[in-house]
């Protein structure tokens, strides 16, 4: 794991002897493309859009994967305006994974930390969102999934927002299988990759019910919710 702005100052001898140490994958958390956002985020730092994908392509030189995660569905003023951001971020991926289609991607779903004081802690209270009140509630299955990003709660996204995310995920998943779920074989990698081809190059992303039952007949691993 590591930063991407802290990494990318790393001199190009030093990148290459990380990867002929061993190193084949680091996690990085790109978390949006947008700059606006990743300030909403307090993400820190100096990380912004251009960097994530420049720096992609210089882990390309080095046959290291760079593995990026997104938070899509932050909170905005209007649903119009979160929806755009949704729609901004899965160009971005789409972007990143042709810059290096090498590239793996996790997505999550925007949950709320209870930081007291913080711009966006304010935010999310304002649109009516409610962190539990009683210790036990916390470890409550409702907010154990809430807790990995994957079962939002939250009042500014919409049914159809939470599908667009979902389906989205689908389809890349599809397109490009994670290199990390070594079950699956070369045939499948290619079987489920031209199953997903027309969907990801037209931006249908609506039922991939087709996508989905490989994936659950195959047992697909997904990195963010599944450990070796």
């Amino acid at each position: 794991m590591a930063r991407i702005d802290t990494m990318d100052r790393f001199k190009d001898e030093t990148l290459a002897l990380i990867r002929k140490a061993g190193c084949k994958i680091i996690f990085f958390g790109a978390e949006s493309g947008n700059d606006n956002i990743l300030k909403q985020l307090d993400k820190g730092g100096t990380q912004t859009g251009e960097q994530i994908a420049k720096f992609a392509a210089r882990m390309k030189k080095f046959d290291i994967i760079p593995e990026y995660s997104f938070v899509l569905g932050t909170p905005a003023p209007t649903a119009e305006k979160v929806a755009e951001q949704i729609e901004f971020d899965i160009n971005f991926i789409k972007k990143i994974k042709a810059i290096n289609p090498k590239t793996e991607i996790v997505l999550y779903t925007y949950s709320p930390v209870p930081t007291e004081g913080s711009e966006l802690y304010n935010q999310v209270l304002a649109t009516g969102f409610e962190f539990p009140k009683k210790l036990e509630d916390w470890i409550s299955p409702q907010w154990e999934q809430f807790d990995l990003r994957k079962n939002p709660l939250t009042p500014w996204l919409t049914p159809d927002m939470i599908d667009k995310i979902r389906n989205f995920e689908t389809v890349l998943n599809g397109y490009y299988p994670t290199v990390s779920d070594i079950r699956l074989n070369e045939l499948k990698r290619k079987i489920i990759h031209l199953l997903s081809g027309l969907r990801y190059k037209t931006n249908f992303y609506g039922y991939p019910y087709e996508i989905k039952l490989l994936h659950r007949v195959w047992k697909y691993r997904q990195p963010e919710i599944q450990g070796f």
